[in-house]
């Protein structure tokens, strides 16, 4: 009795095969430790936004009596309750911030959404249009 020794195929790339677009970029982007520590920092408030509901602690909208203006944790008379303390009306402020962060974010991507389309209009009308010089030689002026 021989014992075989199956061997599986490695998925290696050949010596001579560009890498993967996403690869490349990757291994460019990871170099930048700003820029890894960026997409961090996006990443996590983007989450942060989707999981608002499930992360914060309290209602950003309910308010408590017993609660009007408590300091942050690390002040005196502060609780770990409200990390961050509660404003003139009793609501938590960290469970705010959370919250506000998708109406953040919201504002954010519909401001550059506007401004691709508004640039992408104003690029092609000056593309069609030869630029405003081609258009006063038209006219005369």
């Amino acid at each position: 009795m021989t014992a075989e020794v199956l061997e599986t195929p490695t998925t290696t790339a050949h010596a001579g095969a560009p890498p993967h677009p996403l690869s490349e970029f990757w291994s460019y982007f990871s170099q930048n430790a700003g820029a890894v520590a960026g997409l961090v920092v996006i990443v996590a408030l983007v989450l942060l936004a989707v999981f608002a509901d499930f992360i914060a602690p309290h209602s950003p909208i309910l308010t408590n009596n017993a609660v009007f203006l408590k300091p942050p944790f690390w002040q005196t008379g502060g609780s770990t309750s409200y990390p961050l303390g509660t404003d003139a009306i009793g609501r938590d402020i960290l469970s705010r911030l959370i919250h506000g962060a998708r109406l953040s974010l919201l504002i954010g991507i519909a401001v550059v959404a506007l401004s691709v389309v508004a640039g992408t209009i104003l690029g092609l009308v000056a593309g069609f249009f030869r630029g405003v010089t081609y258009f006063l030689q038209r006219i005369d002026v």
